[in-house]
């Protein structure tokens, strides 16, 4: 009798101590982000999610308050040695950039995919990386703070202007398929790529669409080189020299569009 007695409470004893092992179970680890996009790395930090963004890209640096963050790729090349090291367990790609994701996940690190960005579908975008950081709330607070300041943001005054915006190399023109034109738009320009994709166009529809302004990314060229093109000196853009550099970290895809709207409109409106 007393054997069975010391056994049962044995069994006690052991049953208790597994209920104390279940109730003192750690919470699940913070996920912590890597991130191949600028718009993803703006967000998180903007949504008070920056003690999770372990790591961007080398591009990603540009975003402002992302200056001392780890790097660790370029593109889609990535170390996956120092995502390791940095606990990265999520990854924002771009939907182009389909082989990094696939290195990714054979790594375990779970990737989410981010569509091209288009001003219309912003609050999407801004829903997508606030549900992986589960800021939800925040996330809808952004979206109606982001429609508040373009409503906010005064129509451009006067005429439009027709604008030429070449993007990163010669003759490549943004087209209305495009953020670039998204943001040319809604800055009050005539966009003379509006009914065209984004890509090159010939110097003879350039000089025929006759631009009042002219809007360059490329850091290789000038307002000088471009003036310098055969047929440009007729242009309007040329000869009232308004002819702009666009400040690249200024109108990163998906980073501050209201900002970069009325950036944009600044300068057409210049002169």
């Amino acid at each position: 009798m007393r054997k069975l007695f010391y056994f049962f409470v044995c069994l006690l004893l052991f049953w208790a101590a597994g209920c104390g092992e279940e109730k003192t179970a750690g919470p699940e680890p913070a996920v912590r982000f890597y991130s191949a996009s600028s718009a993803a790395s703006h967000l998180l930090l903007k949504l008070g999610a920056a003690d999770a963004l372990a790591a961007v890209d080398r591009y990603g640096r540009a975003v402002p308050g992302a200056e001392r963050i780890p790097v660790a790729g370029s593109g889609s090349a990535v170390s996956v040695e120092k995502l390791a090291e940095l606990g990265v367990s999520r990854a924002f790609v771009w939907y182009y950039q389909t082989n990094l994701k696939q290195l990714l996940e054979q790594h375990g690190i779970a990737v989410t995919v981010l569509p091209a960005v288009r001003l219309a579908d912003y609050p999407g975008l801004v829903r997508t990386v606030a549900s992986a950081a589960g800021k939800n709330a925040e996330g809808e607070a952004l979206i109606a703070e982001f429609q508040t300041q373009l409503n906010a943001t005064p129509p451009a005054g006067g005429e439009r202007r027709r604008v030429y915006f070449e993007l990163y190399s010669p003759y490549k023109c943004a087209g209305g398929d495009s953020y670039f034109g998204d943001l040319l738009k809604l800055a009050g320009a005539e966009n003379i790529g509006e009914a065209l994709p984004t890509g090159p166009v010939s110097p003879e529809y350039l000089v025929q669409s006759s631009p009042e302004v002219i809007l360059f990314l490329a850091e290789t060229e000038s307002a000088e080189t471009i003036a310098g093109r055969p047929g440009f000196a007729a242009l309007p853009a040329v000869r009232y020299g308004r002819i702009h550099r666009v400040e690249r970290t200024r109108v990163l895809e998906g980073v501050d569009p209201a900002e970069a709207v009325r950036y944009l409109r600044r300068l057409i409106r210049d002169r």
